[in-house]
């Protein structure tokens, strides 16, 4: 309804014509075929079993360790999410833990802080690229539409270390959490001999299947285009990444690697999501709208580079604590552009704002993953956690993890964006 109404409300400059022209063109802009090519690329590394070959791989490795075993799986979901999306990877990765998880009682604390770690890990991995979660898309949008942009190197200098260091905290403080963590009835059957424990990973079992040329070709074709949007030079060959991102998707579709049906079946709504709220913050801009929030929010705020990133981060972080990341996302990013075009600090202001949508884990509704994980259930769907285990665990580790963004995501960030 947004770029209908903005147009007959009139609330750009412009014939009534000229605004619906701009507005239906900013709702299916150049971000939306980058997040087409990940659903794309999600299909093709499903089809190919890569999550289930790689928890095989992660249990013969380490399933006599159950914590190296954790943190693994935690990098298997960073992973997964930076090429998948943080709306995939979680789904993909809690059906491969589910017959592991049913070798355990409902109540092991293992499996609590598992599936704790698998959420906060794809809320990382959130982070990761320009196009592995929604809160990245429409953040960057929000910033192209003032005339600037990141590229995908860019955010890999700071995604790739702050990531890393993000999943290691989140684990830690999994331990901690995990070692207070215990049940009555689990303290209780831990005294009984021969009772079971954490102390082995079982199996991951799985109707494996066999490399085909096709698939292989497919999984070529995803890690070039991935490839490409990382070398911006490669991609301004056929004229940008939402270019190379629209020839991949063509060129799957057309040869077989993802069919008719799978493409149909795709995440159409969140596209409209994300292009409604791209139209909003156009909109939001070009009234004027934009300008009076601006001046009336500057006059609480810093005019220190550093103290005004901060406070920013902050209000995020606490506006994504209680509401889905991708809302405050499509909701905050155009105030915080303006606000750190004020300061000149626009590019990095959005870079850890995007970051910042996405540390929250406190509140099990208020992303995806989280969701994903608090939905898990057993066999008499009895779910494995509760929101007051999200309180317990996801507190610290969403105030360790802004404390994070603001001092070395900062530093990274300042260092990468030049």
């Amino acid at each position: 309804m947004v770029a209908p109404l903005a147009a007959a409300l009139d609330v750009m400059d412009g014939s009534k014509e000229d605004q619906a022209k701009k507005l239906l063109a900013s709702v299916f802009n150049e971000s939306l075929y980058l997040v087409l090519s990940g659903f794309t690329m999600s299909s093709i590394f499903s089809k190919c079993q890569l999550d289930c070959r790689a928890a095989a791989l992660l249990q013969q490795s380490l399933g006599h360790r159950p914590f190296l075993f954790m943190l693994a799986i935690m990098w298997l979901g960073v992973g997964l999410s930076a090429l998948l999306s943080n709306v995939t990877a979680p789904l993909l990765l809690v059906e491969v833990l589910k017959p592991l998880l049913r070798d355990m009682p409902t109540d092991s604390r293992y499996s609590r802080a598992l599936l704790l770690g698998l959420a906060f890990a794809c809320n990382v991995g959130g982070m990761m690229t320009p196009i592995s979660s929604p809160q990245n898309v429409a953040s960057l949008q929000a910033l192209r539409q003032h005339g600037r942009d990141i590229t995908w190197s860019e955010w890999l200098y700071l995604s790739i270390p702050f990531c890393t260091l993000a999943v290691l905290v989140c684990w830690l403080l999994l331990l901690v959490v995990y070692r207070f963590d215990l049940s009555e009835s689990e303290a209780l059957r831990l005294q009984r001999p021969g009772s079971p424990s954490s102390s082995k990973i079982p199996a991951v079992i799985f109707d494996q299947e066999e490399l085909s040329y096709g698939k292989m070709a497919g999984l070529v074709g995803a890690l070039a285009t991935l490839a490409a949007f990382a070398y911006a030079p490669a991609a301004q060959e056929v004229g940008g990444t939402s270019s190379v991102a629209l020839l991949f998707v063509a060129l799957s579709l057309g040869a077989g690697g993802i069919s008719r049906q799978t493409f149909n079946s795709y995440n159409w709504h969140l596209l409209f999501l994300i292009g409604g709220g791209s139209a909003l913050g156009l909109a939001v801009q070009e009234s004027g709208l934009l300008d009076l929030l601006t001046d009336a929010v500057q006059r609480q705020l810093s005019s220190s580079p550093w103290l005004l990133i901060v406070e920013l981060t902050l209000v995020i972080v606490g506006a994504t604590t209680f509401v889905s990341h991708t809302v405050a996302a499509l909701v905050l990013m155009p105030l915080v552009v303006q606000l750190g075009e004020e300061a000149g600090v626009e590019r990095i202001a959005v870079l850890l704002g995007a970051f910042a949508c996405s540390t929250a884990c406190a509140l099990p509704m208020t992303s995806f993953p989280n969701v994903n994980s608090l939905m898990a259930a057993d066999d008499l769907g009895k779910p494995w956690l509760s929101v007051k285990n999200f309180l317990v665990a996801g507190i610290p580790t969403t105030i360790t993890l802004a404390v994070l963004l603001v001092t070395a995501g900062y530093l990274i960030g300042a260092w990468a964006l030049g």
